[in-house]
């Protein structure tokens, strides 16, 4: 080995520790002279200053300027319109005024009952009484005595006493035909409205008779219309 020969060298030469010895002590010497030539810097303090982080922002540039806006155009006034043409109001449609109601149809007689009521022994006196008067009075009598006879053959409830031909209204007489829309009957003292047709033979007998009853008159109207309650 390297290092165990230069030891045996060492030993065999006596000169040698007293070299090694100046090499170490010249190097010292040389390594002390270059630290104490050596000057460490100087420190110099700086000043730092803390700034917020606002700070750091760059400001904004201006905004540029704006220009002017240009004044509103004058406004142009649309030319007046002409006024519209209002049609004429049309006329309210006025229905036509209801056709007066036809009244009920009557009843046609199938079998003429005066001649022989009249023939009946016990119409004697009423035979003689017919005698005396006049046409026209005869004939609204006859007629009278038809509607009695018809009107309890109709229906036996109603016992007619007496017919009154122009009660509610006028008749109207022809030479062959009497009409009375305005009769009325009294049957167990009570009237009712009556209608009637009844159309002469040239003999002076009734050849045809039509009639209808109505409703019962009240009470409160029999002296305005000469009903008597009696005979």
């Amino acid at each position: 080995m390297q290092r165990a020969g230069t030891v045996a060298r060492v030993l065999r030469e006596p000169g040698l520790p007293a070299a090694l010895c100046f090499h170490l002590l010249f190097g010292l010497l040389l390594a002390i002279r270059t630290l104490s030539s050596f000057t460490p810097p100087v420190e110099t303090s700086v000043e730092v200053e803390l700034v917020a982080p606002e700070a750091l922002t760059p400001p904004a540039p201006p905004a540029p300027a704006q220009a002017p806006a240009p004044p509103p155009a004058a406004e142009i006034a649309a030319p007046p319109q002409p006024a519209p043409i209002l049609a004429p109001p049309e006329k309210p449609v006025i229905p036509p005024p209801p056709s007066p109601a036809e009244p009920p149809a009557m009843i046609t007689a199938r079998t003429l009952h005066s001649e022989s009521v009249l023939a009946n022994p016990r119409s004697r006196g009423a035979r003689e009484a017919l005698k005396t008067l006049e046409a026209s009075e005869r004939i609204e009598q006859l007629c009278n005595l038809e509607a009695m006879s018809q009107i309890h053959a109709w229906k036996e409830q109603f016992e007619p006493d007496r017919v009154v031909a122009f009660a509610m209204a006028g008749t109207k007489l022809t030479k062959s035909t009497l009409e009375a829309e305005g009769a009325a009957f009294r049957s167990r003292k009570q009237w009712y409205v009556l209608r009637f047709r009844c159309e002469m033979a040239a003999n002076g007998k009734v050849a045809g008779f039509q009639f209808q009853v109505g409703e019962a008159i009240p009470r409160s109207e029999w002296a305005a219309h000469d009903l008597p309650p009696e005979h």
